[in-house]
């Protein structure tokens, strides 16, 4: 009984077609016009839901993945979305398993500055280049070290040697104990360098 009234209740959409009078004339069967119809094979649907599907989807895109969903449904997630931000276990861990080493770094620092300006040929048109090429190979040094735990800013000051007096002056909000700061100069006849590296302990 409820199979019956479900059918019922869900009447499928039927179109009409009519026949012309040639075709009615060589069967010699109908003279008049009728109407034959025949079930639809495509749903039809508003604009109202197909703008209500859309937006659903995209909404579910940028929300990115729910909880319950299988590792399938998430790598998909993960690649249409740009909103979805890693997700890290506890560790429960409050120390880094490689520290970093001051001597060991501000060693390297004096050596990577000798070794890259001791044949370089200064122009104050490239000074700025110069400042970011060598932010830059700091940075990437300090990352081939490995420090667990560790984000390392670079900031490197190129200037002319004019019988000037300079003075460099950087503040910074931090931990002590776990932060630290490196600073190296390096002195030519036409220019200096002032290269500051700052270690930030990242939990």
């Amino acid at each position: 009984m409820t199979s019956t009234k479900e059918e019922k209740g869900k009447r499928s959409k039927k179109i009409g077609f009519v026949e012309s009078e040639e075709d009615t004339r060589e069967g010699g069967a109908r003279k008049s016009s009728e109407k034959t119809y025949r079930k639809s094979t495509y749903p039809r649907e508003s604009m109202a839901a197909v703008a209500r599907k859309s937006s659903m989807l995209i909404l579910s895109r940028l929300m990115g993945p729910p909880m319950t969903s299988s590792r399938g449904n998430r790598s998909l997630y993960d690649r249409t979305s740009m909103y979805v931000a890693p997700r890290f276990q506890n560790s429960y861990r409050l120390e880094s398993k490689h520290p970093f080493h001051r001597e060991t770094m501000h060693t390297m620092m004096n050596y990577f500055l000798k070794s890259y300006l001791d044949d370089y040929k200064y122009l104050a048109k490239r000074a700025k280049r110069l400042a970011e090429n060598l932010s830059e190979e700091l940075k990437n040094q300090f990352k081939l070290c490995r420090f667990d735990r560790y984000r390392f800013v670079a900031l490197v000051t190129v200037g002319d040697k004019r019988s000037q007096d300079f003075r460099g002056v950087s503040r910074a909000l931090w931990d002590p104990e776990k932060d630290d700061f490196l600073s190296v100069t390096y002195e030519a006849p036409a220019f200096f360098v002032i290269a500051s590296v700052w270690a930030v302990y990242f939990e």
